[in-house]
C-alpha cells in the first residue's frame, strides 16, 4: 500500500451483492522491513460496544 491508504476498511463476511459486511479493522501501518504487508488494529468487543452505545444515544 502507498500513502493515502490509511483508514481504508477491512471487512469480514463481505457480500459483494449487497455491499454489506462486518468491518474488523482499518489500514493503519506497515514496516519497511516487511514490504507489501499492512497492519491494523482489530475491532473487538470494546469497539462493538462503543458503536452500539453511540447508536442508541
Amino acid at each position: 500500500m502507498t500513502g493515502g491508504s490509511s483508514g481504508g476498511p477491512w471487512f469480514t463476511s463481505f457480500d459483494e451483492k449487497t455491499g454489506t459486511g462486518l468491518q474488523s479493522s482499518v489500514n493503519s501501518f506497515g514496516y519497511q522491513f516487511w514490504p507489501n504487508t499492512m497492519f491494523g488494529p482489530y475491532f473487538g468487543d470494546d469497539a462493538k460496544n462503543l458503536y452500539n452505545q453511540a447508536q442508541s444515544s
